[in-house]
């Protein structure tokens, strides 16, 4: 066997072929080995070591896409970002106006990691800073103390839930409906920075804008298009609606008139506050940042979830502004009351879960 020859016979038969015009035959007979040990030892190792490897610089196929075609797709990737979120890398490649057949998918998509894109989760929210977990786990403790004293507070105290949603809309509701949603095409430091709000700025469409109120026990009480929110706005809005909705909700436990609204700046402006003072009724404060402690957001994200339904179970391939506008309406009034109520119940499971994980949001 080759491998227990000594290295003194193995430098020996090296020396004879590389010195000498012998045959492998008497080589093997001159070193007592095999004319197979020889014929290895001549052609593998000595090839290895001796022979220099012949390259052109490049190693494996040659490249599918070139400069020009990468940075085509860079360029398609920035257009459609302008309009929305959601493309594929199919779309990717009909933007940027390049034969599909030049490179695979797969080839486009990871280029587009190498160039700092990768299809993630979006975002939607800041970041949670250490300051806001503080905050949401000393909310969650207070939450827990009243719970004890009154464990119906969410759904028998409160009122209702009031908070503006937009609804976008698109001529193509089919399209966007199938297109995926919970990963985009961003690099990983986007969407990652620490603010009050989340971006304003939606997918491309004319926007609905609608301020919503849910109660336990009634469902959806009040539902009121808008066109710009701000503090004059919304002081009219509290004088005009928000005693109809105490109306609509019914008399609550200790006749209090308590309601539920996130943060926007607009909704808490001198003017806003000044207006709900004139009407005598309290605002339970949430924490900033805090979407799973207010669980109209849930219902917001059944109702999207039931118009991407509608537009692919009734193939809507085109939809007037004004159809869009009627469609959300059905589908806020036809909500069920028991689906409301289970939303709301689950108030002391996300208080529970915040305490849990330390601030941290929840799967809410």
């Amino acid at each position: 066997m080759v491998n227990k020859l000594c290295p003194e016979t193995t430098a020996l038969i090296r020396l004879y072929k590389n010195e000498t015009e012998l045959s492998y035959r008497k080589i093997a007979a001159r070193c007592g080995v095999s004319k197979s040990a020889v014929h290895k030892i001549c052609n593998t190792k000595l090839r290895r070591k001796l022979v220099p490897k012949i390259s052109n610089g490049r190693v494996g196929r040659p490249r599918c896409l070139n400069e020009r075609d990468e940075r085509l797709l860079l360029r398609a990737v920035k257009t459609l970002r302008k309009t929305s979120v959601n493309f594929s890398v199919k779309d990717v490649i009909q933007e940027s106006g390049l034969d599909p057949s030049i490179a695979k998918r797969r080839t486009i998509s990871l280029y587009l990691n190498r160039a700092g894109y990768h299809h993630l989760q979006a975002r939607k929210k800041g970041l949670l800073s250490e300051s806001d977990k503080k905050i949401r786990t000393k909310y969650a403790r207070n939450a827990k103390k009243l719970l004890k004293d009154s464990p119906k507070f969410y759904t028998h105290d409160i009122s209702f839930y009031l908070d503006g949603i937009s609804f976008v809309h698109k001529y193509n509701p089919l399209k966007t409906a199938l297109q995926p949603k919970s990963r985009v095409w961003r690099k990983r430091g986007e969407g990652l920075e620490i603010t009050s709000k989340g971006s304003k700025d939606l997918p491309g469409g004319r926007r609905l804008h609608l301020m919503v109120a849910v109660a336990y026990g009634k469902g959806v009480i009040l539902r009121k298009a808008y066109e710009k929110m701000d503090g004059p706005f919304f002081a009219g809005f509290v004088k005009e609606n928000l005693n109809l909705c105490f109306a609509k909700a019914g008399p609550r436990r200790g006749r209090q008139r308590i309601f539920v609204m996130d943060n926007c700046p607009c909704q808490n402006s001198k003017v806003a506050l000044l207006a709900l003072d004139s009407i005598e009724c309290t605002r339970h404060k949430i924490p900033a940042r805090s979407p799973d402690l207010n669980p109209i957001e849930n219902i917001f994200h059944v109702v999207k979830k039931q118009l991407e339904e509608q537009a692919i179970n009734m193939r809507l391939s085109k939809e007037s502004f004004q159809n869009f506008h009627d469609r959300v309406c059905r589908c806020l009034d036809n909500l069920s009351v028991d689906l409301v109520d289970r939303t709301l119940e689950t108030m002391s499971n996300r208080i529970t879960a915040i305490l849990r994980e330390k601030g941290i949001r929840s799967k809410y």
